[in-house]
């Protein structure tokens, strides 16, 4: 009851009369491909930066981006929270680290974390929607580019820094940032570093779903634990050191990134595989731990040419990157599994000079990577991967009218030895309209056809002479998804079609923002249940089945002067609808529809702010996926700033799931192993000079 009496109060504030006040700046997009705002490209684009990035920065970039409309979170336990973009992730979300992509190995398994870390980022700019024209096979649902500074543009005008603790009483964790910036002559320099070490995460009621579960036909697990998830502690660190030569007509810099990253995975979620059993796939307890270690190089340049082409910007990336999978048990720790992926990456845009009305770029991306798995969860081979692809976007102005144009091309080549080759070609293109029909308004119409080549999982999972596996005796299970997936070399092309019209209001006091899409794929991918079984372990294959993605995106912010000149509200709600047109049947793990309030208050050198969000039940399940419960989030933030000389100290503290829900997040693999955490109350103190 206390519940729908906060909702019933916070809908009827956001509903009183609003008033006209000043409008807002709004930064440049880099990930947009002619370097706009936000409200000046037809591409549905998100960006959190400053203190609201301060304020959701989490452990994970799931968690970091789950409030932003469009966005959720695919928990694995604590440790993992990858985003999920309009229903879609995993290889169809592209992760960027300042445009380059995040050459880990998240993207091979849902219990793999990426390697990028919110709490060093400057902002992060999220493309709703496809984007493979600009990004590449991966951006085919979306794209979350992750912002730093390692790599200075410009000099600084003297030596600026930041220092922040911070800890959280749900899981005793403790974090730590420092970042340093500063130039002599015509270099400039950065410095960044990180630390984080946490307990296990604590819950209200039990880990494990027994009921869920039961009702699914799973096996029970023999052991349960209340009021936490066991195995759940985590570390990991961080630190960068980067420099720029900068000139008047532009720079070229170089930074060099190490990370660690060790974090438990829930019991009765990953187990771990005995040998000695017949057909290799028994199991005993064990306590599973991911141990990865990056490091990683950087290389940036922007110069201003002259002649046809305008500019010129470059970024080059090397990431050497492995984790291991630790197995704990009563006799010591062995390692389970090394998964490696040494890649590269690289992407040269030039701007060329506008012609007429027309301005736009010509882009260059390739890519190499070398992955494998070693051990006991080898069900994926070793991999040479390459990606080249050559795009082009224009862009015409007339009048109130802004059109864009884009086409890419792109060959990926997938090698696993023993005369094992597949070599696709995609082609992606779009085209866009943007009608600024008042100074602070306008409406886009968008449409895009974006091809996505299968992954080497998607291929070669279990495979066996380059085929698909027939005899299973000797297949390897996933543990992660505790099924042994079979790979289909002869999988086709996905191919998306996607429609989009939206509205926004981007300056003035009242903004708002309504975006429509659908988003029809033919030969979608995923894995399906073949009820068979080998030595009591689920088989499951990649398959293709066409499918349909509805949805809505819906965000408005508005003063509330008759209530207090300092007061404003914002209203938000978002909606996907994932269907298979090809026979009956829904996508499996989609999120459910949520909806929402929030209450702001600015005053001088303090700022609070009270957000309810409703998330409704999620019955629209696949074959063989329970349903998820709705609960409701209540979260309470504050801050306040003070100068000290020339400093600036920050207390800030966030408040999440205030009432204590029992979170289960329908796009969470583990959701009835692992509930999201029970109430959070982070704090913590910021000096920056």
């Amino acid at each position: 009851m206390k519940t729908r009496s906060l909702w019933a109060v916070s809908l009827i504030v956001s509903s009183l009369p609003v008033w006209a006040g000043d409008k807002h700046i709004e930064e440049i997009v880099v990930s947009a491909p002619l370097g706009k705002a936000a409200s000046d490209t037809a591409l549905p684009i998100g960006v959190l930066s400053g203190e609201a990035l301060r304020q959701e920065a989490a452990a994970s970039l799931g968690e970091t981006l789950s409030n932003e409309i469009g966005v959720h979170s695919a928990s694995f336990g604590s440790g993992v929270g990858n985003p999920v973009i309009r229903g879609q992730g995993g290889n169809r979300v592209r992760v960027l680290q300042d445009g380059v992509g995040s050459l880990d190995a998240a993207d091979i398994s849902p219990d793999h974390s990426y390697a990028v870390e919110p709490l060093l980022a400057e902002r992060i700019e999220i493309i709703r929607g496809p984007a493979t024209l600009l990004y590449g096979n991966g951006a085919i649902g979306g794209v979350i580019n992750v912002v730093d500074n390692r790599i200075p543009d410009s000099l600084p005008d003297n030596i600026s820094g930041a220092l922040e603790v911070r800890h959280a009483t749900a899981n005793d964790q403790d974090s730590s940032v420092f970042r340093l910036d500063g130039g002599l002559g015509q270099f400039a320099w950065h410095l960044d570093g990180l630390y984080r070490e946490s307990n296990n995460l604590d819950i209200p009621g039990s880990a494990i779903d027994f009921a869920a579960l039961s009702a699914a036909g799973e096996e029970l697990p023999e052991e349960n634990t209340r009021g936490y998830i066991g195995n759940s502690d985590k570390r990991s660190d961080a630190w960068t050191a980067g420099g720029s030569w900068i000139t008047e007509r532009g720079f070229i810099g170089l930074s060099v990134n190490r990370a660690n990253n060790n974090y438990g995975l829930p019991p009765g979620a990953h187990e771990e595989h005995d040998a000695s059993s017949g057909g290799g796939h028994g199991h005993e307890e064990a306590d599973i731990r991911l141990d990865m270690e990056q490091e990683r190089i950087d290389l940036k340049a922007g110069y201003d040419l002259q002649g046809f082409f305008q500019s010129l910007d470059l970024r080059l990336s090397r990431n050497d990157y492995q984790h291991k999978e630790l197995e704990e048990s009563d006799e010591g720790v062995e390692v389970g599994t090394v998964f490696k992926n040494k890649a590269s990456e690289g992407r040269l845009v030039l701007r060329h000079k506008p012609m007429g009305k027309w301005q736009g770029a010509i882009g260059l991306q390739l890519g190499d990577r070398d992955f494998s798995a070693v051990g006991e969860e080898a069900f994926i081979p070793p991999a040479d991967i390459q990606n080249h692809a050559l795009f082009l976007v224009e862009e015409l102005s007339i009048d109130r009218w802004t059109y864009e144009f884009g086409l890419r091309g792109e060959q990926q080549r997938i090698d696993i030895g023993s005369n094992c080759e597949d070599e696709r070609n995609t082609l992606s293109a779009s085209a866009s309209a943007l009608w600024d029909f008042r100074d602070d308004s306008n409406a886009l119409f968008a449409l895009n056809r974006s091809e996505r080549a299968p992954t080497v999982e998607e291929l070669y999972s279990n495979s066996q002479n380059c085929a698909r596996a027939t005899n299973l005796s000797e297949a390897v299970e996933h543990a992660a998804t505790a099924r042994i997936e079979v790979g289909d070399p002869e999988l086709d092309k996905e191919l998306s079609h996607n429609l989009e019209i939206g509205l926004r209001k981007t300056a003035g006091a009242v903004t708002a923002e309504l975006s429509l899409y659908y988003n029809d794929i033919q030969n979608y991918t995923y894995l399906q249940d073949t009820g068979a079984e080998v030595d009591e372990v689920k088989v499951a294959n990649f398959r293709q089945r066409n499918a349909a993605f509805t949805g809505y995106e819906f965000q408005l912010g508005m003063p509330l002067p008759l209530i207090h000149k300092n007061l404003s509200a914002e209203f938000f709600s978002d909606y996907v609808r994932a269907r298979f047109t090809e026979g009956n049947g829904d996508v499996p793990r989609i999120p459910a529809q949520r909806f929402g309030t929030a209450l702001h208050y600015h005053a001088g050198n303090w700022s609070t702010h009270l957000r309810l969000t409703e998330v409704r039940e999620q019955d629209r399940t696949a074959d063989n996926e329970s349903t998820t419960n709705g609960y409701t989030l209540l979260e309470l933030a504050g801050d306040y700033h003070f100068s000290i000389g020339k400093s600036e100290m920050t207390l800030f503290v966030k408040a999440r799931n205030l009432l204590d829900e029992e979170v289960r997040s329908h796009t969470s693999l583990l959701k009835n192993f692992a509930p999201e955490a029970g109430r959070n109350i982070e704090s913590g103190v910021r000096f920056s000079f």
